[in-house]
């Protein structure tokens, strides 16, 4: 059973993918105006009451029909709410069905901005905390025309990645504290011997960097864009929570490996997590 907050939801994604001039099909569009015509014939109004006749004999069958429509409209408001899941449910269905096309639609634009942040990043300062309009050196043309390129693109960015978390949204949540980070970037799978050359110390610190840098949109991504570590890419719907787990896989076997006792007994319990 689909609630308001679902349908909302895949409201949500098509005005996204509309907005991002992505193709929605005519599907999509037949199942709302579907959900629409069915909302529509739940709010049925009653008629409003005919004037009362000039004489008694009248009285009788002008009552009558007034009823009758009174019925009418009370009969089909009740025959709506016997549709009205269904059409919520095949409103989104279609647009989840839409999704990945949506996504992948926004990956082209996705790699576009971030060229530009990496050229533009090329410029600018080594140290992104101070990548800050009130640290930026605005009497320096290069530094200052760099920026203003980041800028732009960054706004770009934090658009597009917010509307495909819209447009995924309808798909499941990507869930998590790091939702944000995962939408656009991914791990690498760990593997045993990354696991054991303690691969997690070079991850880890790029997750809290992240985290750090909140309140700052461009110094984040001129940071992620520079960063080595992990792979850029939007991800499909379901991925985010996939590149997530990926992050707590490595943290347990990296625990695994500091409780072991020895190398060989450290390669199995790393082994072991990772087949689990």
């Amino acid at each position: 059973m689909f609630n308001a907050a679902t349908t909302g939801e895949a409201e949500k994604a098509v005005r996204a993918a509309e907005r991002r001039k992505l193709h929605v099909p005519d599907e999509v569009y037949e199942a709302r105006r579907l959900q629409t015509a069915v909302f529509e014939a739940g709010r049925t109004p009653d008629p409003g009451r005919p004037a009362l006749p000039a004489t008694a004999a009248e009285v009788a069958a002008v009552i009558q029909l007034h009823a009758e429509a009174l019925r009418l409209a009370d009969v089909t408001r009740r025959a709506a709410t016997l549709f009205a899941d269904e059409a919520d449910q095949r409103f989104v269905s279609e647009t989840q069905a839409a999704v990945p096309q949506w996504v992948a639609g926004l990956d082209k634009e996705f790699c576009t901005l971030l060229g530009v942040v990496r050229k533009a990043a090329a410029k600018l300062s080594q140290d992104v905390t101070l990548l800050d309009p009130r640290r930026i050196d605005w009497n320096d043309p290069v530094t200052t025309a760099a920026y203003t390129k980041a800028e732009g693109a960054v706004v770009q960015l934090e658009q597009l990645v917010s509307d495909r978390s819209d447009i995924a949204a309808v798909a499941g949540p990507d869930g998590g504290r790091d939702s944000a980070l995962f939408s656009v970037a991914a791990l690498p799978e760990p593997t045993v011997q990354t696991v054991m050359d303690q691969g997690w110390q070079d991850l880890h610190p790029v997750i809290a960097q992240w985290r750090d840098l909140t309140q700052q949109p461009v110094a984040r991504w001129v940071y992620l864009v520079r960063q080595q570590a992990l792979t850029l890419g939007l991800a499909t719907p379901g991925q985010a929570r996939e590149r997530a787990s990926c992050v707590q896989l490595w943290r347990d076997a990296t625990m695994a490996r500091a409780s072991a006792q020895t190398l060989r007994s450290a390669h199995a319990q790393v082994a072991q997590v990772l087949r689990a």
